[in-house]
């Protein structure tokens, strides 16, 4: 995995297949947080919780869309976990102490993209193929690459709104 800027730490590996696995930092995914989360993926998802620190979710019979323009519209299924801190023990005369148990140093997503690619490129060949069989190959390749690295930065960006919509408190009173 590597890092991109904003704290995003994507697995490339994985996007070969077509699988956008990647993990941000989110400190403050303790249960209530987590919990609107999940509701919020509910709303538009058929949820199957894993463990209590880890559902799957999947397109399902009449759930919502998300907009028609929203990236996130194009991921079908895909895993939401949140990630535990490691413990910071406090070095003592008797030994280590752990005063305060770990908190949460982030969530792992892993998004499956895999029918928007086949439709790009199937949309991208035949394009080529009916119009522009003279121009290189290596042209179209790397057009497909760019419009999946902007759909990817697209699904991240959209994906952000959401959680930050969906951990808001309503109110404050």
């Amino acid at each position: 995995m590597s890092e991109m800027r904003g704290g995003i730490d994507i697995d490339w590996r994985r996007l070969v297949d077509g699988t956008l696995a990647y993990e941000m930092p989110w400190p403050a995914a303790d249960g209530d947080r987590f919990e609107r989360i999940a509701r919020g993926f509910a709303a538009h998802y058929q949820l199957d919780w894993r463990s209590p620190d880890a559902f799957g979710f999947s397109r399902g019979e009449g759930y919502t869309r998300f907009g028609r323009r929203d990236a996130f519209n194009y991921v079908d299924r895909g895993r939401v976990e949140r990630l535990h801190a490691e413990a910071q023990p406090l070095d003592s005369e008797g030994g280590n102490v752990v005063l305060l148990p770990p908190g949460y140093r982030g969530l792992r997503f892993t998004l499956n993209m895999r029918v928007i690619l086949i439709f790009y490129a199937v949309l991208l060949a035949t394009v080529y193929l009916a119009f522009f069989p003279a121009t290189p190959v290596i042209a179209w390749i790397a057009g497909f690459l760019a419009i999946y690295v902007l759909h990817i930065l697209l699904v991240i960006a959209s994906l952000r709104r959401k959680l930050a919509g969906w951990v808001a408190r309503e109110s404050w009173h």
